[in-house]
Order: C-alpha cells, then structure tokens, then sequence
C-alpha cells in the first residue's frame, strides 16, 4: 500500500517536469515548418528553393543543412528540378533539415502525460 502511494506520488511529479521540459525544448528552439523545396544547381553547386511562412522565396545550399551540423550525414542531393520535402526554422527560414528537427519532444511530452495520468490513477486505488 505505501509502495503504491510512493510511486503514484513519483509518477504525479515525473510527469509535469517531463511535460515542462518539452515545451521548454519547443519554445528554446522555435517551431519548423514543412514544406516541399525544389534542387536547382548554380555555379556547380546544388541548392534548394522553396517559399517560407510569409512567401518569400528562400535559397540555400544543399551543404548547409541543419542535421549536418548535428552529426548526422547528408544524403547526395537528388538531381536538379526534384521535389524534396524539408523542415525549416520559422524565426530563420534559411536553417533547414531534411529530417523534422526536436520531434523527440512529442515523445517527452506523451510520457510525461502518461506518467502523470498513471499517476493519478494509481492515488484512486482502493487501499
């Protein structure tokens, strides 16, 4: 019975500090936005073209995506005129990835539910 009442308590406060570390995650690094983005080469070099939130057109080098700086290895950029499904930087439309940046907050965010929830449930057992 207290073994319950201890987990149930830990569970209750796991998940509001799981829940607040995602939205901090989002808020510290901003929202991305999906998009389709065209390759075109210039000068040798392979870019991409796409429109941000406001419509303007942005362009950047194929070499200057976001998961490179991470550590994760670019794929070679698909041939000039092709359709590429990107994520960029709302507050910098020029930061880009090809793979969706920070989604590791959406599963914080559903385990800290869970546990909460779990937690809660657990306190209405019968004693």
């Amino acid at each position: 019975m207290v073994v319950i009442e201890i987990v149930s308590s830990a569970l209750t406060a796991l998940g509001p500090g799981l829940l607040i570390a995602a939205l901090v995650i989002r808020l510290v690094y901003g929202s991305w936005t999906r998009t389709q983005a065209i390759t075109f080469e210039h000068a040798g070099h392979p870019y991409l073209r796409w429109h941000d939130h406001r419509y303007r057109i942005v362009e950047a080098l194929w070499s200057s995506c976001a998961q490179q700086r991470r550590g994760n290895p670019v794929p070679p950029p698909p041939a000039p005129g092709k359709d590429v499904n990107i994520f960029y930087s709302a507050r910098n439309p020029g930061h880009w990835s090809l793979e969706e940046p920070y989604r590791g907050t959406r599963i914080l965010a559903v385990v800290g539910l869970a546990c909460f929830i779990g937690g809660v449930l657990l306190g209405f057992l019968p004693g």
